[in-house]
């Protein structure tokens, strides 16, 4: 009989989660959601990622709990959103971890199956939607606090449920998770409808550096924007997903220069158009219409080539179609 991820749990008491770096709401709806759930079968759970729960994720219960620096020793790791053990960044030590099972619990299509147990499902609409079945198998109850948070991982990978990956199958999760609590209306306006002045602030700043080249619209963020706007999460603050709203635009990319000299790309595509093997071949991952990855090299360089890379993909699959 092949191994489940429940009888892992079943058999593990001290567990340790990871989600992806530079987390998301799904990352971090699931991160807190399970969490929460194998407190409840009395597991002792230790939440890590390797950068900061963003603020905008501060309002959901326990996320004040994650570390970027596990302590003890564990005998379950369980992984969640995560395409490869790159993305779990330096939080996971494998060399201190070794022998260690993992869980690798992933709904992105680029996933590699790294873990002990995969349990990958490109059909679901978010990682948060396939924990609620897990929670739902092991027998835990919902509370509110459980429901909060998986239905934040749902609201936002569906962006609103309004992702053409958005089934009956999200929108009956959506309702299990709001008859157990979860405030649908105040996730909602959490995660569309504010947002701090720093990253209003950034969007000014790199939306003057906005170019359309032929079906791709891009923009630029540099650590001097960043300090100018006192800007000091990860990511681009949604500024991708703005600019794929461009009625002139099949693909947005926002270029993202690091400190270190690595250079953070995130990709947005219309229905009908795959970015993820593009972000696959530059070492990262992710959907159809949402991926990225990082990259080393000076921002022009790196523009260059991906640009390059989106345009041929663009016309690979026009001419297919």
């Amino acid at each position: 009989m092949d191994t489940t991820p429940e009888t892992l749990i079943d058999e593990a008491q001290r567990i340790l989660l990871i989600c992806h770096v530079n987390p998301d709401g799904d990352a971090v709806g699931s991160l807190l959601g399970l969490g929460w759930a194998l407190r409840k079968l009395g597991k002792q759970c230790t939440l890590a990622c390797s950068d900061p729960v963003p603020p905008i994720y501060h309002y959901l219960p326990g996320s004040e709990m994650v570390t970027n620096q596990p302590q003890g020793t564990f005998d379950l790791i369980i992984t969640l959103d995560c395409s490869d053990l790159r993305r779990l960044g330096e939080v996971y030590d494998s060399q201190d971890l070794v022998g260690v099972p993992i869980i690798n619990i992933d709904h992105h299509v680029t996933n590699v199956e790294f873990g002990t147990v995969n349990w990958v499902d490109p059909t679901a609409t978010s990682t948060a939607e396939m924990v609620l079945e897990l929670v739902q198998r092991l027998g835990v109850p919902l509370n509110q606090t459980i429901a909060t948070c998986l239905l934040n991982g749902i609201v936002t990978d569906t962006r609103g449920f309004r992702t053409p990956n958005t089934t009956r199958r999200a929108m009956e999760a959506a309702i299990t998770l709001v008859d157990a609590g979860a405030p649908l209306a105040k996730i909602t306006n959490q995660v569309f409808n504010r947002r701090p002045l720093a990253d209003i602030r950034l969007w000014a700043e790199a939306l003057r550096t906005v170019r359309l080249e032929g079906p791709i619209i891009w923009a630029e963020i540099t650590p001097a924007m960043r300090r100018e706007c006192g800007f000091t999460e990860e990511g681009d603050a949604g500024l991708a997903s703005f600019l794929i709203t461009a009625n002139e635009a099949d693909i947005a990319v926002v270029f993202n220069q690091q400190a270190n000299g690595r250079v953070e790309v995130g990709m947005r595509s219309v229905p009908g158009v795959d970015v993820s093997a593009v972000a696959l071949s530059f070492g990262g991952g992710g959907h159809p219409q949402a991926a990225g990855f990082g990259i080393n090299g000076s921002l022009p360089t790196v523009r260059e080539q991906v640009i390059a890379a989106l345009k041929q993909a663009w016309l690979e699959q026009n001419s297919s179609s």
